[in-house]
């Protein structure tokens, strides 16, 4: 019997590039970055293969069309407050690499959005895109919003990305819900 726990317990919790994910609680842990994120509990959520360095945890639900991810990046530097970087991504070069994006996913670019947030209690640029596609067999259109998050903390700027591949017209609202509710599961010890 304390086989079988033991071997359970080892399914159920996977490794990342550098921390832990826990399927049964949607709660990643990473103790070298102080980092805890726990998403919606109760929804299946698939890891997905890390092909970066920068890249901490990259999970997804098939259910809702949602992939969720958690970059890293050390700075040398004191890089100062993250939202002087926010007029970056309102330039025409960013605006550019966006509607290039849509364009290669066979999409058109809506628009982007940059504004300041809060995270954990920090400063944290909060920036959405917005794609779609028309599906006239279907007469629906299909939205790809993808959400980014970046904060400053402890020597390291961490994105968040929160993705819905392929939302409807009318779950927009809910969609927004949905990302808040990820995103306030991040928590820096």
């Amino acid at each position: 019997m304390t086989f079988l726990v033991t071997l359970l317990s080892v399914i159920a919790l996977s490794q990342t590039s550098s921390g832990t994910w826990n399927n049964a609680t949607a709660t990643y842990t990473n103790v070298e970055h102080g980092i805890i994120w726990t998403l919606i509990e109760g929804l299946d959520w698939i890891g997905r293969p890390i092909l970066t360095e920068s890249t901490l945890l990259k999970v997804r639900n098939d259910d809702n069309h949602i992939m969720v991810t958690l970059g890293v990046q050390r700075t040398n530097r004191d890089v100062g407050d993250i939202w002087d970087y926010l007029p970056m991504y309102n330039t025409e070069q960013y605006l550019d690499m966006a509607k290039a994006e849509a364009k290669r996913n066979d999409m058109v670019f809506q628009y982007i959005k940059a504004v300041k947030s809060q995270l954990c209690g920090k400063h944290a640029n909060k920036i959405k895109t917005d794609m779609t596609k028309y599906y006239s067999e279907y007469n629906i259109t299909i939205h790809s919003v993808n959400y980014q998050y970046q904060i400053v903390s402890g020597g390291y700027v961490y994105t968040l990305g929160v993705l819905g591949l392929s939302v409807r017209e009318d779950e927009l609202t809910d969609f927004d819900r949905i990302v808040a509710n990820i995103i306030n599961g991040f928590i820096i010890i």
